[in-house]
């Protein structure tokens, strides 16, 4: 009787280590997979649009790297849009309205909201966020200089195209029922600064659609060089050479 019960927590034991291993063959093949995708279309260029000469750019933005993340800067106040519209000055620590220098990223909300640093990271915000299980969230950073600190690149946008960037970022900002950008609270200390805050958003931040893929769509849409797809800032530097 004690042999019968040996063998079956050994043949249990046995099965439960096949199907880790099984498991560990399928994550490592699948992440090698995941590597090897996010090289071969970081590479792939899509070429930006030609401009007509009478429509030729005339507004600034700029592509900040910061780490591994990649924002839009863009200028407060254009003819086309004002962003402390959607970003109030009075909302922030230091209501400093003569800041003129917006930095607009996309990302996972609860990464936001309690990550102050990478060593605050746990395992199951970074399970969260790759998974898709999250919602999204706007950071929105006021600066009074373009950052000279960090990767940076420069993009000229004509009118058309900036007006078509921005449509894309206000379309990724949720608005209440007065239709005003939903300002979220964060939930550790050392998350916000003077100049910044964050804002509800759309969609889902995940291995697949993440703040650089996010940067790379609006690149699309205003008619500027990306790439077929990336998941990581090198892929928009790579583009650009930089």
């Amino acid at each position: 009787m004690t042999n019968q019960s040996d063998n079956s927590i050994l043949r249990f034991f046995g099965k439960v280590l096949y199907a880790i291993r099984w498991f560990l063959m399928v994550f490592v093949f699948g992440l090698v997979c995941y590597v090897l995708f996010a090289v071969v279309s970081a590479v792939i260029p899509v070429s930006a649009e030609i401009v007509a000469a009478q429509d030729s750019p005339t507004f600034d933005v700029y592509l900040l790297k910061s780490g591994p993340h990649t924002d839009f800067l863009v200028k407060v106040k254009t003819e086309v849009h004002d962003w402390s519209i959607d970003f109030p000055y009075a909302n922030n620590a230091n209501p400093d309205s003569s800041l003129p220098w917006l930095a607009i990223g996309w990302g996972d909300k609860n990464f936001y909201m309690n990550t102050p640093t990478w060593a605050d990271l746990t395992v199951s915000t970074a399970v969260a966020a790759a998974t898709g299980l999250g919602t999204a969230g706007i950071h929105a950073s006021y600066y009074y200089d373009v950052p000279t600190d960090r990767p940076i690149i420069h993009l000229q946008l004509s009118r058309n195209q900036y007006m078509r960037l921005c449509a894309y970022i206000d379309r990724s900002l949720i608005a209440d029922e007065n239709g005003k950008r939903v300002m979220i609270q964060p939930l550790l200390a050392g998350v916000n600064f003077n100049h910044d805050r964050y804002y509800d958003a759309h969609g889902r931040y995940s291995m697949i659609h993440t703040c650089n893929t996010w940067v790379n769509n609006g690149l699309k849409v205003s008619g500027q060089k990306a790439c077929l797809w990336t998941g990581f800032a090198e892929g928009l530097f790579y583009q650009y050479d930089k």
